[in-house]
């Protein structure tokens, strides 16, 4: 028997929280388009609900305690091929936890309710 590594461990933390944050958002959010969910990805999400432009989910998430990066995150040739302005991107790391995935997610389906009924 071989335990893994303190590396190993990091990356497969990250790894169950990069997995349960799609299946969440998938499941939770009505209109959630993924990007890229390649097997073998870093831990990070990037993301769009139909009908809302990533910078204002971006600036709601950021006033409900939520940190997301929105733009075209230094990739302009692959937003252009994805037919898009920008995206809104979540990382996770070796210091997050579910429990932040949850805030996230629930703080997305907060952002799309409110849309919802503009």
């Amino acid at each position: 028997y071989v335990q893994k590594g303190g590396i190993e461990n990091i990356a497969a933390h990250e790894n169950d929280l990069l997995q349960y944050a799609t299946e969440q958002l998938k499941a939770e959010v009505p209109g959630m388009r993924i990007y890229g969910e390649s097997v073998h990805k870093s831990s990070v999400i990037s993301f769009l609900v139909e009908g809302i432009h990533p910078y204002d989910m971006g600036t709601i998430l950021d006033k409900l305690g939520i940190a997301v990066r929105t733009g075209h995150h230094c990739a302009q040739p692959v937003m252009d091929a994805f037919g898009v302005e920008g995206m809104v991107r979540a990382s996770f790391a070796m210091y997050n936890t579910r429990e932040e995935v949850d805030q996230l997610v629930a703080g997305v389906k907060r952002v799309t309710k409110l849309f919802r009924r503009m």
